[in-house]
């Protein structure tokens, strides 16, 4: 890596990179008895791969008798990301909601599917910014669904009570906007909160399903249909509640 004087405290400044494309320019510290990397790139690299304390990771120094223009490292995992580099160019709001998202069964993304959830929560956070709506009472709790028979039957959307925001009234009517650039929709559907299961149960769910013209992440047109995946936060305010969607 080219330090001088392994009897010195150095730093350099290198680049880890991975054969999934993700390049890292962290702090390489090195000392006599020790030699460890840092800063927020560092923290932000174990949180991209999931790796914890404890963790063995082998790395490829390379070839110490060339030297490079760019001093790298090749990390070797076999595993790939489970958050993608969109996530780390967005704002901490956002991070904070990817972290809080609730997944159904069969419903989990691939790390290049995230972008999508990184995209919905950002263009909520724009959305919120621009047309000042009312602060949320509670935290957005995101949720990716899988619509199957299960949640979705004749005309109504059933949504698990993790991501039923508090203090929501136990019936009323929902305003439900998608927000993404290009498909706004805008629309009320009549709801319910179970008081058994703490559930949501919204009615007349099927226009919003035929409203749905374009394929996320696709451009592909049709109508949602059973099997599609859909991710959704619901906002309960000042403003009263607004399910922010897309399919």
């Amino acid at each position: 890596m080219g330090f001088e004087d392994h009897e010195s405290f150095e730093t350099k400044k290198i680049i880890l990179s991975t054969h999934h494309g993700v390049d890292f320019q962290v702090k390489l510290y090195n000392a006599q008895s020790v030699t460890h990397f840092g800063c927020k790139n560092w923290d932000a690299f174990c949180k991209m791969y999931g790796l914890d304390e404890g963790m063995l990771v082998t790395m490829d120094l390379g070839d110490p008798t060339i030297e490079q223009e760019r001093p790298s490292i090749w990390v070797l995992v076999d595993t790939p990301p489970i958050l993608t580099s969109s996530y780390f160019h967005s704002s901490k709001n956002v991070w904070k909601m990817v972290d809080r998202t609730y997944y159904t069964e069969g419903s989990e993304l691939t790390y290049q599917e995230k972008n999508h959830l990184v995209g919905f929560c950002t263009d909520l956070e724009n959305y919120n910014i621009y047309n000042q709506t009312p602060q949320h009472y509670g935290q957005y709790v995101p949720l990716v669904h899988v619509l199957n028979y299960g949640n979705y039957h004749g005309d109504t959307l059933i949504i698990p009570n993790d991501c039923v925001p508090h203090l929501m009234y136990t019936h009323g009517s929902l305003h439900v906007l998608n927000i993404q650039p290009g498909r706004p929709t805008n629309l009320n559907c009549p709801y319910r909160v179970s008081k058994r299961s703490g559930d949501i149960t919204i009615k007349e769910w099927k226009k919003c399903m035929d409203r749905r013209k374009e394929l996320l992440g696709s451009n592909k047109q049709r109508r949602a249909r059973i099997g599609d995946k859909m991710i959704a936060i619901l906002h309960n305010g000042e403003s009263g509640s607004i399910l922010f969607y897309a399919i």
